[in-house]
């Protein structure tokens, strides 16, 4: 007998009302995103606590700043940027004269910020080492007292470096607008090269900020329709799992996740009982494949 026979009414609508309430959640927090535009997963993987930490740390893009201070690879790169755009829109002499001016005009600005806080990012590069000296200290994590001074230590590095790569990210953004600036109507018609970041991996918090908004708006849809309900839930309670693994519960420091973690295993219930069969696209899938292949009968 089919599960869906076994269900009373009220099961079958508590079961769409929280496959709805999941998906319109999901679509929100999708569109929120891509609406605004300014979603990072920085933040949360961050402050992660708990085994995992180290793992989510390595997601984030130049975590440490270490790539957008070096100011000779960031000089480099902008070398080798200005002569992509010059042979990109195929710059004449006046823009290409103008495009090294405009470089010119950058790389002064990072020489005198570096020139003016050498000596507190030399000091911020020991801090570091000091900060990774204390996480390697057997106890010290699990001491609440101590850990808090880890936890200082780590912020202070985190105000002194938001104020400089803010300032660099500036720069770096403002040489990518004025170089594609100079191309006239015809030479923009080829498009505008973007300037890539430094110290980029395979798979890093950049990456990873262009997927979750798409992703949370397909899984939204896709609950509200009922439709490849079972693959979507599953997918929807593995990106929560993540969310929840990054306050590892029980962790020292670590933030309840309960919102998350009962969404979790709403969204588990909704792939266990396949919830696009009640009022959802899947019926009428399941409907179509029965038609157009229906099941064999064993001749007895």
């Amino acid at each position: 007998m089919n599960s869906s026979y076994r269900l009373g009414t009220l099961a079958i609508l508590s079961i769409v009302a929280l496959r709805l309430a999941i998906g319109w959640h999901f679509f929100r927090e999708g569109a929120d995103k891509l609406v605004t535009g300014t979603f990072t997963s920085v933040g949360f993987m961050k402050v992660s606590k708990g085994p995992l930490t180290p793992l989510f740390h390595w997601f984030i893009w130049d975590e440490e700043g270490r790539a957008r201070l070096d100011r000779d690879g960031t000089l480099a790169a902008w070398d080798q940027y200005r002569e992509k755009v010059v042979a990109h829109y195929g710059f004449d002499q006046a823009q290409a004269a103008k495009a090294k001016e405009v470089q010119d005009f950058r790389e002064q600005q990072l020489n005198w910020l570096f020139d003016e806080n050498q000596a507190d990012i030399d000091e911020y590069f020991k801090g570091l080492e000091r900060r990774d000296k204390y996480r390697q200290e057997p106890g010290r994590m699990e001491v609440a007292s101590l850990r808090g001074q880890v936890e200082t230590i780590e912020k202070e590095l985190d105000q002194k470096l938001n104020g400089w790569l803010t300032s660099i990210d500036l720069m770096w953004k403002g040489l990518e607008t004025d170089l594609n600036a100079l191309a006239t109507p015809d030479q923009a018609g080829r498009g505008q090269l973007a300037l890539g970041k430094p110290g980029r991996k395979l798979m890093d918090t950049v990456f990873i900020d262009q997927i979750i908004p798409t992703f949370d708006l397909i899984v939204g849809i896709l609950l509200i329709f009922g439709l490849f309900t079972r693959i979507t839930s599953l997918a929807g309670a593995g990106f929560l799992a993540m969310i929840v693994a990054t306050q590892w519960p029980g962790a020292p420091g670590a933030i309840p996740a309960h919102y998350q973690i009962i969404e979790m295993f709403g969204c588990l219930v909704l792939a266990a009982v396949g919830a696009g069969q009640f009022a959802g696209l899947d019926y009428l899938v399941k409907c179509l494949l029965r038609r157009c292949c229906p099941p064999k009968t064993e001749k007895n």
